[in-house]
């Protein structure tokens, strides 16, 4: 075997193998080496079966159950035989159909009577048979009767094209008849085209006249409006269509100029602030007011290169360019109304000018109303604000009632007003008497400041209501006077409730205790006038102001007190202990100790016989720096102060920030009591420094 075979073989030999059996230890696999099966020719995986006679003899040797090749040629060879045959059948010929002389003349074409015959050519003679009952049969023709025969057939082809012909020409026909249609549905609605344009020419030329007429013959101006108003509404309701096409609006504009320039030279608009808004409103469609851009920008593209338009086109952007209705308004109702504002219009009465802005605003071009607002309204507000003092007591005098009517048409360009406004109401509260009220005006602003009028009365009022309190006001029930605090509890809605309850227990109350105690102490006091006291301090305090939860505290504290007395008796003056703390601990900050005196007291407050004989400390008035410094405090921001000066003004610089290492934040300083920033990255139209509010502190201390 290993001559015979090779070494191979004498390997498999020593491994077990028996010639003539299958590989393995029970002989089960492969028997014989693997063979290979070409394919065709670029023939793909797929195209045939891929399994060799070998390998299908091996499958059937271990049992398994395959088809042979024989099998699998013979399904391919019948679905290559059932495709040929489809194949065969798409490239036979149609099969040829006859039409008789009945279905031809059903189609509408007569038939001759010649060719309806049947010549007979299979007898001894030619016969013609008008029915196919009279037909024997066919045998086989002679040469005449070929002949006759192919002259029957020649005359049946052309029976046939002639056939065909009539239906191409029917078709023909059918076609022909609905292109006349089209065609005079085309001419008719030309003509009708036609009429209309003819029609709008018409009126075109009657409002030519009717705008002659009535600058020539002196006719009533408002009559004549009248009568060209309503040609301009049979044309905008009558032909809408066209009012783009043709510029229909420039026609309007027109006819309507010179009556308006007449009617309008001799208007008052701050008496009749509707006249002629009728006319106008008659005429919006056709005028074009306030149509969307998207419908106007195209329009002189869609129009021919007519002479009137040319030089529009060439020299204005459409985008850009006003309507005639526009540049009628900026000529004519413009210069009237600028004049009125100018020379008769008062700025502390805005009513009869905000009402001219109202009615029109629906029909004024926006850049019109625009230019009047900031030109003159503005300018003139803003002269009235810087003319305006506030601590003169008049009623006319107060800007909100000559600038709230203007903040639904100025919005945002009233911030600069504004801004004046709360400036001067904090220059006022810094040099204010308190013991005079409120300050003029003040709640109409209120809403507008918002939270900028918190810090400016706490800045600025509540020093002074703590001062006049602790000065000007004592507990004297035999003769009581409640003006200093009548005067503090017209401040009361200005303040949060915290805030104002904290001003009343630390310089009401200890002076009531202190009062209270020695009234209770004294000979045999009364109770039922002690009762009608305490109710009579409680009728003082406004209803929310006796609602706080540091007030009520504070009263329920002088009703214990009262309680106790009376349960003592006669032990009262011995074993009655005062009110010894406050309502309110709040320690001073060392930083200003030593500017100021506490606003708070820290022990037991001072008889009333040591209120009204012993000294009274006054307070300092803080400045807006130390109120800057309190908020950084209170929000864990560093106020430090630097070793600089501004570089122009010479104003010492501070640096706010939240980082701890005191990098970062901003750079600002004090001037007038405003604080001002340092901007990073200003830009062209960017001041390097510009004022800042309380609200950006914390924000703009967060940079790095």
């Amino acid at each position: 075997m290993t001559g015979s075979y090779g070494k191979g073989a004498s390997i498999f030999a020593k491994m077990g193998y028996v010639e003539g059996q299958g590989l393995g230890a029970d002989g089960r696999g492969m028997l014989n080496p693997v063979e290979q099966k070409l394919r065709a020719g670029r023939l793909g995986l797929g195209g045939m079966k891929e399994k060799t006679k070998q390998a299908i003899d091996e499958a059937r040797r271990r049992g398994e159950q395959v088809e042979s090749s024989e099998d699998e040629d013979k399904v391919d060879g019948d679905s290559r035989t059932k495709s040929r045959r489809k194949q065969e059948a798409a490239r036979r010929k149609p099969k040829v159909t006859y039409r008789t002389v009945d279905e031809i003349e059903a189609s509408g074409l007569p038939v001759p009577q010649l060719w309806k015959n049947i010549v007979d050519m299979t007898g001894p003679e030619a016969k013609v048979l008008s029915d196919m009952s009279d037909f024997k049969g066919i045998e086989l023709p002679t040469t005449d009767e070929a002949e006759n025969a192919r002259l029957a057939e020649l005359a049946r082809r052309d029976l046939e094209m002639y056939a065909d012909e009539w239906q191409s020409l029917q078709a023909r026909q059918k076609w022909i008849g609905m292109e006349k249609d089209r065609i005079t549905t085309n001419v008719d609605n030309e003509n009708e085209k036609i009429e209309r344009v003819e029609s709008i020419v018409e009126i075109v030329n009657t409002l030519h006249s009717m705008a002659q007429q009535s600058l020539s013959s002196g006719k009533d101006a408002l009559a004549g409006l009248e009568d060209v108003s309503r040609k301009l509404e049979i044309l905008q309701f009558q032909y809408p269509d066209e009012i783009e096409k043709f510029r229909l609006d420039d026609v309007a504009v027109a006819a309507l100029h010179p009556i308006m320039r007449q009617l309008i030279a001799s208007w008052d608009p701050l008496t009749d602030h509707t006249y002629l808004q009728e006319y106008f409103m008659r005429c919006q469609a056709i005028l074009r007011i306030h149509l969307p851009k998207s419908t106007t920008d195209g329009i002189d593209d869609a129009i021919s290169a007519d002479d009137i338009y040319i030089y529009r086109k060439q020299k204005v952007p459409a985008k850009n360019r006003a309507t005639l209705f526009e540049s009628m308004m900026a000529e004519i109702w413009l210069p009237q109304v600028r004049r009125a504002m100018q020379n008769e219009w008062d700025v502390h009465e805005p009513s009869s000018l905000v009402l001219l802005f109202e009615d029109w605003q629906n029909i004024l071009p926006s850049f019109i109303q625009s230019q009047l607002l900031e030109q003159i309204v503005l300018p003139r507000l803003h002269s009235a604000v810087t003319d305006w003092n506030p601590r003169k007591r008049h009623a006319s005098s107060q800007p909100h009632q000559w600038i709230f009517p203007w903040m639904p048409l100025l919005g945002d360009h009233l911030k600069t007003i504004m801004g004046e406004v709360r400036h001067k109401f904090s220059s006022v509260m810094r040099d204010w008497d308190v013991a005079k009220g409120v300050i003029d005006g003040l709640d109409a602003w209120s809403e507008v400041f918002g939270k900028d009028l918190d810090g400016m009365v706490m800045r600025h009022i509540y020093p002074k209501l703590v001062a006049l309190l602790r000065t000007e006001f004592q507990i004297n029930p035999a003769n009581q006077q409640l003006d200093a605090l009548v005067a503090v509890f017209k401040w009361h809605r200005y303040f949060r409730s915290s805030k104002f309850s904290m001003l009343l227990e630390a310089e009401f109350f200890p002076k009531w205790w202190d009062v209270l105690f020695l009234w209770l102490t004294s000979e045999q006091p009364d109770f039922t006038e002690v009762n009608e006291w305490y109710k009579f301090w409680q009728d003082q305090f406004p209803r929310d102001v006796r609602d706080a939860p540091g007030v009520r505290s504070a009263f329920a504290k002088g009703l214990n007190l009262i309680n106790q007395a009376v349960y003592l008796g006669p032990q009262a003056a011995a074993e009655l202990k005062p009110i010894v703390e406050p309502a309110i601990k709040e320690p001073p900050r060392k930083s200003k100790s030593k500017r100021r005196g506490d606003s708070v007291p820290q022990g037991r407050s001072k008889p009333a016989s040591q209120v009204e004989n012993g000294p009274q400390e006054v307070i300092q008035e803080s400045t807006f720096k130390d109120v800057v410094e309190d908020y950084c405090m209170q929000n864990n921001l560093l106020f430090i102060p630097l070793r600089q000066a501004h570089e122009t003004l010479g104003f010492p610089l501070y640096r706010i920030t939240a980082s701890a290492s005191g990098r970062g934040g901003f750079l600002c300083y004090f001037d007038s009591e405003i604080l001002w920033a340092k901007m990073r990255g200003a830009g062209e139209h960017q001041l390097e420094w510009e004022p800042l509010d309380f609200s950006e502190i914390e924000d703009l201390a967060k940079l790095k």
